[in-house]
Order: structure tokens, then sequence, then C-alpha cells
């Protein structure tokens, strides 16, 4: 083996780890693109102390969500998409009629942005009673989004506040438990 072929492979050897890295590179680039725009978004119930009360969505992630598909629950029952024409009846069961926002198919959420689903803005814990009750037992919405690549369909689910008990860390299976109902109130600014 002489030099010449020594330094043959030595090149070959050295345009192959440069190829690999370079793929490696542009893989990880473009990972990072598409994590970098993706949407993160999450519905809950909120009353607050301003009489502000009702069902949210806001996009928490990095980038805009596209809605694709959505649907409402009523009482376990697929009634249809989050629509005007589809949520105007139960509107109509209320003591007091909510503000409503649509979720159309191909509707941008901004990143940051909070919308308000269905709500009462001067909430009256008597007079609202029945419409509270739906929010937090009655009503399920799902939501199918996906950032600007169209890359990758996520899923968003509201399902109220239901009542339910939660096993805090240190108490054992076997052990007589006291729980915690998680639907408690811890105050009225919060998010339920």
């Amino acid at each position: 083996m002489d030099a010449n072929s020594v330094t043959a492979i030595c090149a070959t050897v050295i345009a192959v780890a440069s190829l690999v890295v370079s793929i490696t590179e542009a893989r990880a680039s473009r990972r990072h693109n598409f994590q970098s725009v993706r949407p993160l978004l999450s519905l809950d119930c909120l009353r607050l102390n301003s009489g502000l009360a009702g069902i949210r969505i806001r996009n928490a992630g990095l980038g805009p969500a596209i809605i694709r598909v959505t649907t409402l629950f009523l009482d376990g029952e697929e009634v249809g998409p989050w629509e005007k024409q589809v949520v105007d009846p139960l509107r109509g069961t209320f003591a007091v009629w909510p503000n409503f926002s649509t979720l159309r198919p191909g509707k941008p959420i901004p990143v940051g942005q909070e919308l308000m689903l269905l709500a009462i803005e001067d909430y009256d814990p008597t007079r609202d009673a029945e419409f509270w009750a739906a929010v937090t037992r009655r009503i399920r919405i799902y939501v199918q989004y996906e950032s600007l690549y169209a890359n990758e369909r996520q899923e968003a689910w509201f399902e109220g506040s239901p009542s339910r008990k939660i096993e805090l860390p240190w108490q054992g299976s076997d052990a007589a438990r006291s729980s915690i109902d998680s639907d408690a109130q811890t105050g009225p600014s919060q998010p339920l």
C-alpha cells in the first residue's frame, strides 16, 4: 500500500464522515423547525371574580394551532361540530344567553391567545346554576388541530370538572384513606 492509496482512503473516510454529519445536522434542524412552531391547546372551565364564567381554550404552545375537527358531546352523546347551529339550541336552555365563539375547520388560534368558547360575563351562582352544571358536568368538547407544517395532528379534550377522588402520594392503597375532592373550590379567581 503506497502513500497515494492511504491518502485516497483517508479522503474517502473524511468525505463519508462529513456526509453523515451533514445529514444528521439537517435532520436535527428540521426537527427543531417543527418543534419551534408546535401548538399546544388547552381547554378548561373557569369562574373569575369579575363575573366571567365558562369554557376557555388557549394556545400555550410555540406556534399557531390550525383547527381541523371539533365535536360537541352533551351528556355523553355526540351532538355535532362546535358551530353556531349546533350550540345555539343548548344556549337557549340557560337563564342567560351565553356568549359563544366558534371553532371552524381551518381557523387559526395564535400563540398566547385565549378564547372563551361559551361564557357568561355576569355569572350569578343562583341564576346560572344550570349553566355551571352544564359546563362542569354535561359538556365535553373534542378538538383536533395541527401546526403550520401540517405534519402532525394533535388532540385536546374539554372534560369539564368532574368530581373525583385523588389519592395522596403518601397514602398506600391498602391503608384507610381520606381523599380530596379535586372539584373543591380553591378560589374564585383560579381556573376550576
